[in-house]
């Protein structure tokens, strides 16, 4: 019984050898469904770190982050402190967002392995993830220049360029590649689409719109070319021909948050919120220029913050000052710095955008700053606070009622939650305009308030910030619980 036994489980391991590199096969063919299968059945009839090690490869390939984790993991067991599936659970971090985590596995991959690319090609793009734009480029370059020839490398020094906001050696590197006859014709997409991406970046809309139209003659429809040229157009006030391209980047993709948030301003269902995805991408590409933008915007929003609570809490200075304070969508802190000579306590930031965190924490002034979604960090928070600030963030909300509700309870006794809206003066609730903000009407407005069990305390029209040279036009809000309710 015992040969029978062996000569089985020998069968099973021939069985699934040939499948792996079946599995194999097919990833490298772009096939990764049919790949999946064969690898989950091989690894079936015969788990082995090579098998559970292509399983999270293919995994990853499909955006599985979860499941690759898992394969990763269990490779791990069979063959711990492997360098491969290190890299591969670092991936899958990534994927899911985990940073830190990324991190420490990249690391000890390449502590494993220093001279392996993919090792240091996963420790670089969580350090861009991180922000260490510097150290990532570092970390890239040498990859590159160990295979000068290959375009994937180039690619990724490329794109850490841009994200850094070099769009010189950016653009240098690009140029490059697009040099050289034999590059492969997804590698000349992808690098023409970072040339578009380029050029916005240094003001060039023009030059953009150019080379992704380039991009989309020679190699038809595509999420990214078609973004792009949408977004140049945008960017030069043409947005008759910018529908179009957006809404067909929203038909190549439309489980992508941003374009998707885009695409509803432009005739798209209009959901009732932008999504988290779309937050997070417009600010985490805002960040290192956010201030001075908002500045050459005549951004009024936390001005009109202190004023509204120096209009509450007469004496307010820092002998009398207020309490502990939520910063909801607390950005790069700018309310932050203009509420810190009068405020005492805890001042707890939020923000879904990491790179928005990353700025506010360089300031000092926050007690904690949380990388979250509004209702997120309402649902988990069970604190008491003297004042609830939202300050341009209900410009990303159309129903705001919901989340009007969820602050409620977090207000102390005498609380106070101050946010700002963009007016809309049509007859509906609320509509999303092309800057892809949200308006609404005062009437709307008050009901949102009632049905959260809030009063407003002031409730007036100001103007918030210019746009295209014209003040846009919004409420200052500031509420406390209905009926005096603790």
């Amino acid at each position: 019984m015992l040969h029978i036994a062996a000569r089985q489980n020998a069968g099973h391991g021939v069985i699934a050898d040939r499948m792996l590199a079946e599995g194999q096969r097919l990833m490298e063919a772009g096939h990764p469904i049919e790949a999946l299968r064969l690898l989950e059945a091989g690894n079936q009839a015969a788990p082995s770190a090579s098998g559970w090690r292509a399983l999270a490869e293919v995994r990853l390939d499909l955006r599985h982050h979860a499941d690759a984790r898992l394969a990763a993991e269990a490779a791990l067991e069979l063959e711990p402190g492997c360098h491969v599936a290190l890299t591969l659970r670092a991936r899958a971090h990534g994927m899911a967002g985990d940073t830190r985590a990324a991190l420490s596995d990249a690391a000890d991959a390449v502590h494993a392995a220093p001279r392996d690319g993919a090792a240091r090609t996963a420790l670089a793009q969580a350090l861009l993830a991180g922000g260490h734009h510097d150290e990532a480029i570092a970390i890239l370059g040498e990859v590159w220049s160990d295979a000068p020839h290959e375009p994937a490398p180039a690619l990724r020094l490329a794109d850490a360029f841009l994200r850094a906001g070099h769009t010189a050696p950016a653009e240098e590197l690009i140029t490059f590649l697009l040099a050289q006859p034999e590059l492969p014709a997804a590698a000349r997409r992808q690098a023409i689409g970072m040339r578009a991406q380029a050029a916005m970046a240094r003001g060039a809309a023009d030059e953009a719109l150019a080379a992704a139209r380039s991009g989309l003659d020679l190699f038809g429809a595509d999420v990214g070319l078609h973004s792009m040229a949408a977004h140049a157009l945008m960017r030069l006030n043409d947005m008759e021909n910018a529908r179009p391209h957006l809404l067909a980047a929203h038909r190549l993709a439309p489980q992508d948050g941003y374009i998707a948030h885009l695409a509803a301003t432009f005739g798209a269902a209009q959901p009732e919120r932008a999504a988290d995805a779309y937050v997070a991408h417009l600010f985490n590409g805002y960040a290192s220029g956010f201030e001075a933008s908002l500045l050459g915007l005549g951004y009024r929003a936390p001005g009109l913050m202190l004023r509204a609570l120096e209009e509450l809490r007469p004496g307010l200075s820092a002998t009398q000052p207020i309490g502990d304070v939520l910063d909801l969508g607390c950005g790069t802190g700018l309310v932050g710095v203009v509420l810190h000579d009068v405020q005492r306590g805890r001042m707890v930031g939020v923000d879904l955008s990491a790179g928005m965190l990353r700025a506010a924490a360089q300031k000092g002034i926050y007690s904690e700053l949380r990388e979250a979604g509004l209702d997120a960090a309402l649902a988990e928070d069970r604190s008491l606070y003297d004042a609830v600030i939202a300050a341009d963030v209900f410009c990303y909300f159309g129903e705001i009622a919901p989340s009007l509700a969820m602050i409620a309870p977090r207000l102390a006794p005498g609380g106070i939650c101050l946010f700002t809206l963009e007016e809309h003066a049509g007859p509906e609730a609320w509509l999303l305009a092309g800057s892809g903000r949200y308006r609404h009407s005062e009437a709307a407005l008050r009901a949102a308030l009632t049905a959260a069990g809030l009063d407003a305390v002031i409730l007036r029209r100001e103007a918030l910030r210019l746009e295209k040279d014209a003040p846009v036009q919004g409420f200052l809000v500031a509420a406390r619980r209905a009926g005096g309710r603790a």
